[in-house]
């Protein structure tokens, strides 16, 4: 019974470590906002997300935007009322999906309209806190694509919801996990 009370401690001491040093990455996040790239992709989900996106077509950091996780019950005029870019971005250069539900799904849906445009530089869009996940995920499906992370919101203690932000580090383990195992399962296959 005891060395099962110290394995648990340890754990909890490792994945409050974990917990501080992501906070500690968080805080520290520095963002290329010169560079050009292919595409922007924006995950849905959050505040303010699409119109940053929206802002970063307009100012041609890249020639195409595409809008991952879109609710099947959003318009496309919507979408690009959210969005904010004019008529001719709009009727050119923005494509979206529908059929992510969640970080792994944004990332498949990615994957598949890279394949289709010939993508080989990306620029994402997502909130601050959610970046270190969807990059786990992104480059585990995209490995060959260079990706510029965008993230929207800044560190802000004040601000931030520690509750959440424990989730969302616990996801991003569980993340970190799935992409080793797979990664190990492929270098074993290969």
């Amino acid at each position: 019974m005891r060395a099962f009370f110290y394995l648990f401690l340890t754990l909890v001491l490792m994945w409050l470590g974990g917990y501080l040093w992501f906070i500690n990455q968080l805080s520290n996040k520095q963002m290329n906002i010169s560079d050009k790239t292919d595409a922007i992709v924006v995950l849905t989900g959050g505040q303010n997300r699409l119109s940053v996106a929206g802002i970063l077509l307009e100012e041609r950091l890249a020639e195409k935007l595409y809008v991952s996780g879109v609710d099947t019950k959003v318009t496309r005029d919507q979408l690009i009322n959210l969005l904010g870019t004019g008529p001719e971005l709009s009727s050119c250069c923005v494509e979206s999906g529908k059929e992510a539900a969640d970080t792994v799904g944004n990332a498949i849906e990615t994957m598949t309209w890279v394949g289709e445009n010939d993508i080989k530089t990306i620029r994402v869009v997502t909130s601050l806190e959610h970046m270190p996940r969807a990059m786990v995920e992104f480059k585990r499906f995209m490995p060959e694509i260079l990706f510029i992370e965008h993230p929207v919101g800044s560190w802000r203690p004040e601000k931030i919801n520690y509750f959440n932000l424990s989730q969302e580090y616990s996801k991003y383990i569980i993340s970190l996990l799935r992409s080793t195992i797979s990664s190990q399962i492929y270098n074993n296959e290969a």
